[in-house]
């Protein structure tokens, strides 16, 4: 009987030493996991912030572009007519 109830002391310290031990473990594991998840979501959050940085920077160089475009062309359609209104102008006076 007095090993019996050794067995059962015995069992009782281990499975508290072994309880503690899993808590450890658990909240090791939970410290690595949400590291990796906070890692991760900064991660992608920096390359996400950085990709559309780029494409707005894409686009206003694109407007930009564009504008720049419209308004050579406005600038030369005007010099034509310009000049086609002179010469109106000058066969007139002949």
């Amino acid at each position: 009987m007095n090993l019996l109830k050794s067995l059962i002391v015995c069992l009782f310290v281990v499975s508290i030493g072994a309880c503690s031990t899993m808590e450890a473990v658990w909240e090791g594991g939970k410290t690595v996991v949400t590291g990796t998840v906070d890692a991760v979501v900064g991660g992608t959050s920096q390359i996400v912030s950085a990709v559309a940085e780029d494409v707005v920077d894409t686009a206003a160089f694109a407007a930009d572009t564009t504008a720049g475009l419209v308004e050579a062309s406005a600038d030369f359609v005007d010099g034509q007519t310009d000049s086609a209104e002179e010469s109106e102008a000058k066969d007139e006076e002949k």
